[in-house]
């Protein structure tokens, strides 16, 4: 009521919350008089004023999985309740968030046609330089994605067009690394050491270079491998230039 009455102050909301506690405790006896199709259609035109269908269609064109969201949400409130919409609204949200942990955006620099390195998606049969690959994964790791992680390095190493030697791990989007993760990367990495393959960690962050300590990947990986920018990983693995990367 305040919100369409343009009212802004704190007086204003006080004022309205008066008038609710006089009518809950005097005017309930005259209401059970209105007719149930008068209380239906205030209910309704409320309802009605509370959706905003301008924004609907700005989450639509920006979001379509919101957008789906928003409708489900809204159907399962008229048709089930107010608890149960916003539970449920709740519930698809978290999983949403968890999908996308599970299956985060994966970049790798390539060099355009002008030599610039440059994100582009991760796809196997593509190299950052010969022998070198720069992998970012878009998400912390943990357990329901670490084996994503490892097979899509893997694929990447078997189906380079050359020989990989050193391969650099882009850590800015990831800020935490748990138990079952850490024994994922700690065999990822034997296995690459088997293989000849230098592994060589990028902007890693205090919060991430804290749960490689903790897991002890630091001593698998080596302090010498564990860079604060990825300028210094890319000269440490000899990549040339770092005014190559885009």
């Amino acid at each position: 009521m305040a919100d369409h009455m343009g009212a802004r102050s704190q007086i204003a909301q006080l004022a309205l919350a008066a008038v609710v506690l006089v009518v809950l405790l005097v005017l309930t006896g005259p209401l059970e008089y209105l007719p149930r199709c008068a209380l239906a259609g205030i209910v309704f035109s409320i309802a009605v004023g509370m959706i905003d269908v301008a924004r609907l269609r700005a989450i639509r064109r920006e979001s379509p999985g919101e957008f789906h969201l928003a409708l489900t949400t809204a159907a399962t409130v008229v048709a089930l309740g107010v608890e149960q919409g916003i539970l449920l609204a709740i519930t698809l949200s978290l999983f949403r968030h968890v999908r996308h942990s599970y299956r985060p955006h994966t970049m790798m620099l390539a060099p355009d046609a002008a030599g610039m390195l440059l994100p582009v998606r991760a796809m196997p049969g593509t190299i950052t330089a010969p022998g070198l690959i720069v992998y970012r994964f878009g998400a912390d790791l943990f357990y329901a994605n670490a084996n994503r992680f490892a097979d899509e390095v893997r694929a990447l190493v078997r189906q380079a067009p050359t020989p990989v030697r050193r391969f650099i791990v882009d850590c800015s989007a990831i800020t935490d690394i748990d138990y079952s993760a850490a024994q994922v990367m700690r065999d990822l990495l034997k296995d690459f050491e088997r293989r000849e393959i230098t592994v060589l960690f990028a902007r890693v962050n205090p919060y991430m270079r804290a749960d490689m300590d903790r897991h002890r990947l630091t001593p698998v990986v080596g302090e010498n491998r564990i860079f604060g920018t990825l300028h210094e990983a890319l000269a440490a693995a000899g990549s040339g230039s770092p005014a190559a990367v885009g």
